[in-house]
């Protein structure tokens, strides 16, 4: 997957979380920060491989506005992902 972006929802492909959902926060050239504002909050994201995740979605554009200005609170992950599962 290389467009990646703030905001995309993903699908974990490989690894001990495979299969489960995450809301992209951050990324840089070979790596995403996700959460899943539960186990992985906002404040503890988890760094995975661009190559071990696939787009399955992205977050409305008010909530990508919010995450972009640091607003975005870890019970808005929770509810967005919920229509994922």
């Amino acid at each position: 997957m290389q467009n990646v972006k703030k905001g995309l929802i993903v699908r974990t492909i490989s690894g001990h979380d495979k299969n489960k959902i995450y809301v992209v926060v951050n990324c840089d050239n070979s790596y995403v920060y996700l959460s899943d504002g539960k186990g992985r909050t906002l404040d503890n994201q988890k760094k995975k491989n661009i190559k071990h995740v696939v787009q399955v979605g992205m977050l409305k554009d008010e909530l990508i506005e919010m995450l972009n200005n640091n607003k975005l609170d870890n019970s808005q992950i929770i509810k967005t992902l919920k229509d994922f599962k």
